[in-house]
């Protein structure tokens, strides 16, 4: 556990510790990406997949993109993602504030009975179950270019501080 870099201050209402998820994607396998595969296996075809095997490369991409667009790599992304994520609240929004639901979930036991797994809600601004959202791609990439700043990575580094005596403070944010 970390202490609250800077970037999160007054984002995190309530919050002693490094707060995650930044950011979220579509992890629904139902509505995932259509995929064509063809490996020894499996029978040749389409398949849908989902989660951070969709979702991590995807943000990948778009930051790719976002580094050809502005010229440059733009290395440590999380402080322009806040900065952004606050600017949103005055402007144009490239990310996608998800305001409803939540990331409970249905898992079976060893019985194969179903247990609820209590997840977060999602609300207005960061939560703790969509972060600051999801990207709207066509934006997203011009403001990362504007807003990720070179010296930012060390900064964070020299003004964030593990907790070493393994007990994290406890933030505000609880399960629904």
């Amino acid at each position: 556990m970390y202490d609250e870099p800077a970037y999160q201050q007054g984002t995190i209402h309530g919050g002693k510790q490094r707060a995650i998820p930044d950011v979220s994607y579509n992890a629904a396998i139902a509505h995932g990406v259509l995929t064509y595969l063809n490996i020894p296996g499996l029978p040749a075809g389409f398949y849908s997949f989902g989660g951070t095997s969709a979702g991590s490369p995807q943000w990948a991409a778009i930051v790719a993109i976002a580094g050809q667009k502005a010229g440059r790599s733009l290395g440590f992304i999380n402080k322009a993602l806040y900065d952004i994520g606050n600017a949103q609240q005055r402007a144009a929004a490239p990310l996608h504030d998800i305001t409803t639901g939540n990331n409970s979930v249905v898992e079976p036991d060893a019985s194969n009975n179903p247990v609820v797994v209590p997840g977060f809600s999602a609300a207005t601004g960061w939560d703790p179950a969509t972060g600051l959202g999801s990207p709207i791609a066509d934006q997203l990439g011009d403001y990362l270019g504007q807003f990720v700043s070179p010296g930012d990575a060390t900064a964070v580094i020299a003004n964030t501080k593990p907790h070493t005596n393994g007990n994290a403070p406890s933030g505000k944010a609880k399960p629904h």
